[in-house]
């Protein structure tokens, strides 16, 4: 099965009327009965529906995160929730093209992945031996783990505005995967105790308190040096978090079990806004060079940028339940600290952030907020939802400001802040997005002609392609340049 169909239901909960399309185009259907099981078929039911339903048993039938990001989620943020007919047929182009930029670097084969792409992806992607040393070692096994966590903040009910539903604004797709997958990724060949000559390192600030001592940060520093080239889990206690963000970054929130370590690079960042105790923890050395990945030419493409998401979280994974990968705890981590800052910035502006993960921020808003948090989006340089930009934007609102980006020299230059942000700036799919901002339209048809440029000969695609551009990118505001010692022995690491 080469080609996939895709089946939207009116409700996704009794999948009975609604819409499919495949090579033969959009049609109404009455049920998952009328689908060919000559064709594989994503459909928008829910996992857990989907289960519950006994569809699971069918071989044709995949449930709306099968390409990992739900369906659900690719509607609202492409503005194509008026017309399931046409959301149909616009996410059946594009999830298409997707597999087959996934399926021309990979050999996987859709058929036979049966919970989702990113799962095959990870079967071929992460080597065995990259868990291999933790097998043996429960205690670090448990603590590469627990460094893991998907996701980030669960905002209380209390705390939910009146009247406000959950929107998410997404980082660029292509941007933050050639970043991530960038970065030297952790060996795991040998782990060794991480251990302070203090006992317990008692750093960080909160709710204007500021905790540690000269001898704590001196060694704190010691160990952040070592960071360039090795990768640490830290046991830790969180004491106090500043009561501005425990709402969505207390630490563990979000998580199934609870949670003591973190990365390194996680910890420096908890500091800035929690009291944390370090108890020590593990560390090995960061070998990997930047893993080969598809190149991303083609930042423009919407479906290229689905494939490439993909492709990144096939890395940032663990092959199983019981094979915790180190890659998976330091990419996840570097991508929590990035988007907790973007969390931070809808924070100081008066909105509630939900939560945030996997390559987006989720605030409830009000239908009065929707533009103003379309343009502080556009000014982190997200995309917001499509069908929110509906009013020309000021430029000077919507100009990417990346030094909302900044916060510690230390922590930005071990997480490439620097490299993240010159790939936003110059990421073309978001350039398009803020043209239609400033010409008050949906970016959604400008984004299909884009990606349909796919379909032709590379010679061809490059001047097609800049026929669009000049088209299109006229007026784009330019980005806003002012506003306001490591021990290898067997005896571990001491610091």
């Amino acid at each position: 099965m080469d080609e996939i169909g895709v089946a939207l239901f009116v409700d996704s909960k009794r999948p009975t009327d609604g819409y499919a399309c495949d090579s033969d185009g959009v049609r109404e259907i009455g049920g998952t009965h009328e689908l060919s099981t000559d064709t594989l078929w994503v459909t928008s039911i829910r996992p857990f529906d989907f289960m519950k339903g006994g569809f699971g048993q069918l071989r044709h039938l995949r449930s709306s995160n099968f390409f990992r990001v739900d369906l659900g989620y690719l509607i609202r943020e492409w503005g194509l929730e008026g017309d399931i007919s046409e959301a149909a047929a616009y996410l059946h182009e594009a999830l298409n093209r997707s597999l087959g930029v996934i399926m021309d670097r990979n050999p996987i084969d859709p058929g036979t992945a049966r919970t989702g792409i990113r799962q095959a992806l990870t079967e071929i992607l992460v080597p065995d031996r990259i868990n291999e040393s933790l097998l043996d070692d429960a205690v670090v096994c448990d603590a590469v783990f627990q460094s893991i966590q998907y996701n980030q903040g669960r905002t209380g009910q209390a705390r939910i505005p009146a009247g406000s539903k959950i929107f998410s604004f997404v980082v660029p797709r292509s941007a933050l995967a050639s970043h991530l997958l960038s970065l030297p990724l952790p060996s795991s060949k040998k782990w060794s105790p991480v251990s302070f000559k203090s006992g317990v390192l008692r750093l960080g600030k909160a709710n204007g308190r500021t905790a540690g001592d000269q001898e704590s940060e001196q060694s704190w520093q010691r160990l952040l040096d070592a960071c360039e080239s090795k990768f640490f889990v830290l046991d830790i206690d969180v004491r106090e978090t500043d009561r501005r963000m425990a709402s969505y970054k207390s630490f563990g929130v979000g998580d199934r079990t609870s949670r003591h370590y973190a990365s390194a690079e996680e910890v420096a960042e908890l500091s800035s806004y929690a009291i944390v105790d370090v108890r020590g923890g593990f560390g090995c050395d960061k070998e990997e060079g930047p893993i080969t990945h598809p190149d991303m030419p083609d930042e423009f493409s919407v479906a290229r940028s689905i494939a490439n998401e993909i492709y990144l979280l096939g890395v940032a994974s663990n092959k199983s339940s019981s094979s915790p990968s180190p890659w998976a705890a330091y990419l996840r981590s570097v991508e929590r600290i990035l988007l907790g800052r973007i969390a931070d910035q809808f924070t100081r502006k008066g909105f509630v952030v939900g939560s945030y993960g996997t390559g987006r921020v989720n605030v409830f808003l009000r239908s009065s907020e929707h533009q103003k948090a379309s343009e502080l989006a556009l000014k982190l340089g997200l995309l917001p939802p499509y069908s929110y930009l509906n009013k020309p934007a000021d430029p000077n609102l919507v100009a990417f400001d990346p030094k909302l980006y900044y916060r510690d020299d230390h922590i930005d230059r071990l997480i490439g802040l620097t490299n993240f942000v010159d790939r936003l700036e110059s990421d073309w799919l978001r350039m398009f997005v803020v043209a239609a901002a400033l010409k008050g339209e949906s970016p959604k048809a400008t984004q299909k002609e884009l990606d349909s440029l796919l379909d032709l000969p590379e010679e061809r695609r490059l001047a097609s392609f800049e026929s669009l551009a000049e088209k299109h990118l006229q007026g784009i505001p330019e980005s806003v340049e002012n506003s306001d010692s490591e021990d290898g022995s067997d005896d571990g690491l001491t610091f």
